[in-house]
C-alpha cells in the first residue's frame, strides 16, 4: 500500500486500546435530531424535552437505573457531527466519552442520515468502547422510500444494528437485550494509508496494552496536536507523552494537519458511503407526499409569510377563546369561592389582607398563577407543540434567516431566537450550539432583549387579542424594529474580535403529522414544570410587593420613577409595580399588566406602550444568571443596562408617535 492511498476496509483492533477500568455508565451518542432524547426516556422511563428539531438537548441529562440487574447511569448528551468539537455543546459530549470512562456506548443511528451516521459511528469504534448500533427512525425512512438491510449493515460494522422507532416504542425490547450482550464489537473498523498505521502502532508501543489511551483519541490529536493535556491529566507518564508527541511531529514535517484531517476523513467517507449503497434500497417511485411540499412552502420567501401571519392568528384565537372559556370557569366556579370562603374564616384585618388582599399571597399568588396563566399556557404549549412536532420551527428558521440576514441577524443564530419563545434561558443555553463567541454574544443579547418567553408571549395574545388589530402591528413593529436596528449595530461593534459569524447551516427535519400522545405528554411535562418553578415566584412576588407596600417604599419608588413612567410613557403609576415584578419574573409582571388591563385601567395608547416596554425590559432573574454563566458578568451587566434603556427610549418613542398620529 502506497503512503498516499486510502483502504476503506473493516479492521478490528484489540480493546487493549482502551484502558478497562471503566464506570458503570451507558452513554447515549449520535448526530442531532437522532432521536438520542426519546430513547433516553424510554430506557429510564423519564422525561426530557424533546422536539422535531436539531439542538433540543444543549447539555446533558442523567439517571441511574437498574438494567438487567446492576445499578448503572445512563447519561443523554448533545448531538454530535464528529469527535471534533466545535462548540460548547459538543465539547460536553466528548468530555462525557473522553473523561468519563464509560463502559458503554448506545450509538444512535439515523436511517434518514445513514451515511452521516456511519462516519460518527466510525470514529465511536475507534475510541475501544464497547458499543451498541440502534439505527432509529427506521419509520420514517421507509414512509420516504427508503428500505435499509439491517443484517447487511450488521455483517458490515461488525455487530448487530437493531432498527427501532424509539417515539413509538418500536425495537426497545431488542435494544435493552442487546445492551446486556457481554459481546459487543469494540476497537476501529477503518484502515488508513500505511504512515498513518505506522505511526498509530508506533505510539502504541509506547503503552502498557491495558492502558493505552484509545486510537480515535490518538487520531484527533495527530490532526491537531491539541488534546495532550488531557492525557496527561490520565497520569500517563511525561516521558513517553513526549516520546509520542515527537512521533507526530515527524509526521507533521511530511503532511500538514489540514492535509491529514483531510486523509483521515476521506478514508471514513469512503468506507460509510460503501456501506450505505450496499444496504440501502430506494424505491422506484419518488415520495412527493403533502407535507413534503408544505414544508418547503413554509420556508419560501414569499409563500412563508402568510403561512406564518395564519398560523399567529390561530394562536391568538385559541389563546383568546379556548383560555378565557377555562379561566372564567376556573374562577367562577373555584377560586372566587375559595377567596371568599377565606375571608370569612378568617377575621383578623391583617392577616386577611395578606391572604387574600390586593397583594395577597392567595389572590394575586398562587390563584392568579392558577386561574390567569394555567389556561393560557396550557392552550400555548399545545399550539407550540404541535408545531414542534411537525418540525416547523426550523423551516422558520430558515424563513427568518433569509429575511433578516442582510440586516446582520444571520447564521445559526436564528434558531436560538426562535427557540426564545420558549424560554428565555433556555434559548440562553441553546446559544452554546453557536461556534463563534460573536455569533453567542449577539444571540444572548437578542434573546434577552426582545424575545418574550412562552408565558409571557400567551399573555400578551391574550391582551392584544381584546384591543383593535393594529396594537399587534404596532408592538411587532416596534419590538422587532428594535431588535433588527440593534442586530445591525451589535454586528458592527463586536466586529471579528469575538469571532466571525458561521455560514447557516442547518439540517432540517421531516415534516409530519403531530402525534397526539406525545403532544399532550409533552404538554403536561410543560405546564407541571411551570407550575413547580413559576408558581413558588408569583407567590414570592406577591409576598415582596406585599412588603413594600406595608413598609412605604413602594410609594417611594413611584415617585421616583414617576418622571419616566408617567411623564415620558405616559403611563399611570401603578406600572411601575408591574415593572418591580418583571424583574423577578416576566410573566409575573404580564399577569399583572392583564389584570390592569381587564379592570379598565389602562387606555388603547396605554396598553401598547406598556407591552412595547414590557417586552423589551431587562430579562427575568434566571435569564440573568444564565448570561452571567454563558457570557461573564461584565457582559451580562453592560447588555441588561443598555435593554433598561432602549425599553424606555423606545416606549417613549412609541407613546410620541402615538400622541402625534
Amino acid at each position: 500500500m502506497s503512503a498516499q492511498s486510502i483502504a476503506a476496509v473493516p479492521v478490528t483492533l484489540p480493546v487493549s486500546f482502551r484502558n478497562t477500568e471503566c464506570d458503570p455508565v451507558l452513554v447515549i451518542v449520535g448526530l442531532t435530531n437522532a432521536g438520542k432524547s426519546t430513547l433516553f426516556n424510554t430506557i429510564t422511563n423519564s422525561y426530557t424535552m424533546v422536539a422535531n428539531y436539531p439542538q433540543t438537548t444543549v447539555t446533558s441529562s442523567c439517571k441511574e437505573i437498574v438494567l438487567h440487574g446492576r445499578k448503572v447511569t445512563v447519561i443523554d448528551t448533545p448531538g454530535i457531527a464528529s469527535l471534533v468539537a466545535l462548540t460548547p455543546d459538543e465539547q460536553t459530549t466528548l468530555d462525557f466519552l473522553l473523561d468519563k470512562k464509560p463502559c458503554r456506548i448506545l450509538f444512535c443511528g439515523d436511517a434518514l442520515r445513514l451515511k452521516q451516521s456511519l462516519i460518527l459511528y466510525a470514529q465511536i469504534r475507534e475510541l475501544a468502547i464497547p458499543t451498541v448500533f440502534c439505527l432509529n427512525k427506521a419509520d420514517e425512512a421507509a414512509r420516504r422510500g427508503i428500505v435499509i438491510d439491517a443484517e447487511q449493515l450488521s455483517r458490515d460494522v461488525g455487530g448487530r444494528v437493531v432498527l427501532t422507532d424509539a417515539a413509538h416504542g418500536i425495537g426497545m425490547k431488542t435494544l435493552l437485550q442487546q445492551l446486556a450482550n457481554p459481546a459487543l464489537p469494540v476497537g476501529g473498523m477503518i484502515q488508513y494509508p500505511e504512515d498513518l498505521e505506522q505511526v498509530l502502532t508506533r505510539i502504541g508501543a509506547l503503552f502498557d496494552p491495558s492502558k493505552r489511551p484509545p486510537r480515535g483519541q490518538w487520531l484527533q490529536i495527530i490532526q491537531s496536536l491539541a488534546g495532550l493535556d488531557r492525557l496527561l491529566a490520565d497520569r500517563f507518564p511525561a516521558e513517553r507523552i513526549q516520546k509520542a508527541k515527537e512521533i507526530i511531529q515527524e509526521l507533521h514535517w511530511r503532511h500538514t494537519p489540514s492535509a491529514l484531517q483531510l486523509r483521515i476523513f476521506n478514508g471514513r467517507e469512503e468506507w460509510a458511503e460503501r456501506i450505505s449503497r450496499q444496504v440501502t434500497r430506494r424505491s422506484d417511485f419518488p415520495v412527493h407526499s403533502f407535507f413534503q411540499r408544505l414544508a418547503w412552502a413554509s420556508r419560501h420567501p414569499l409563500l412563508g409569510w402568510p403561512i406564518f401571519m395564519t398560523i399567529l392568528w390561530l394562536t391568538f384565537h385559541g389563546v383568546v377563546v379556548l383560555s378565557s372559556e377555562m379561566a372564567g370557569f376556573l374562577d367562577g366556579e373555584l377560586f372566587k369561592p375559595l377567596a371568599t370562603t377565606i375571608e370569612a374564616w378568617v377575621n383578623h384585618p391583617e392577616i386577611n389582607e395578606f391572604l387574600v388582599g390586593n397583594f395577597g399571597l392567595l389572590t394575586m399568588g398562587l390563584f392568579n398563577a392558577m386561574v390567569t396563566v394555567v389556561p393560557i399556557l396550557l392552550v400555548f404549549f399545545l399550539i407550540i407543540n404541535i408545531l414542534e412536532d411537525t418540525g416547523y420551527l426550523p423551516n422558520l428558521s430558515v424563513l427568518a434567516n433569509r429575511t433578516l440576514a442582510p440586516f446582520g441577524l444571520s447564521g445559526k443564530a436564528v434558531l436560538p431566537l426562535v427557540l426564545g419563545t420558549g424560554c428565555n434561558t433556555m434559548a440562553t443555553l441553546t446559544s452554546r450550539i453557536l461556534e463563534t463567541r460573536k455569533e453567542r454574544l449577539m444571540a444572548v443579547f437578542l434573546i434577552a432583549l426582545g424575545m418574550p418567553c412562552a408565558v409571557q408571549l400567551g399573555i400578551m395574545m391574550a391582551i392584544l387579542a381584546t384591543i383593535p388589530f393594529t396594537a399587534m402591528l404596532i408592538v411587532l413593529g416596534a419590538v422587532a424594529g428594535t431588535q433588527i436596528v440593534c442586530g445591525v449595530i451589535l454586528n458592527r461593534l463586536i466586529g471579528t474580535s469575538q469571532g466571525k459569524g458561521a455560514e447557516f447551516i442547518l439540517e432540517l427535519p421531516p415534516f409530519r403529522w403531530p402525534d397526539p400522545l406525545h403532544v399532550v405528554r409533552k404538554t403536561y411535562y410543560r405546564v407541571k414544570w411551570f407550575l413547580w418553578e413559576a408558581v413558588p415566584m408569583f407567590m414570592l412576588a406577591a409576598l415582596m410587593m406585599y412588603t413594600l407596600e406595608k413598609s412605604g417604599i413602594l410609594e417611594k419608588l413611584k415617585v421616583l420613577f414617576h418622571p419616566v413612567v408617567t411623564g415620558f410613557l405616559s403611563l399611570p403609576d401603578k406600572v411601575t409595580e408591574v415593572f418591580i415584578l418583571v424583574l423577578s419574573r416576566r410573566e409575573v409582571g404580564a399577569v399583572y399588566f392583564k389584570d390592569m388591563v381587564d379592570g379598565g385601567e389602562l387606555t388603547f395608547q396605554q396598553i401598547v406602550v406598556g407591552l412595547v416596554v414590557m417586552t423589551l425590559f431587562i430579562p427575568c432573574a434566571s435569564n440573568t444568571m444564565m448570561m452571567i454563566k454563558e457570557i461573564g458578568p461584565k457582559w451580562a451587566i453592560s447588555m441588561n443596562v443598555v435593554i433598561i434603556l432602549l425599553a424606555i427610549l423606545v416606549g417613549g418613542l412609541v407613546n410620541f408617535l402615538m400622541n402625534i398620529f
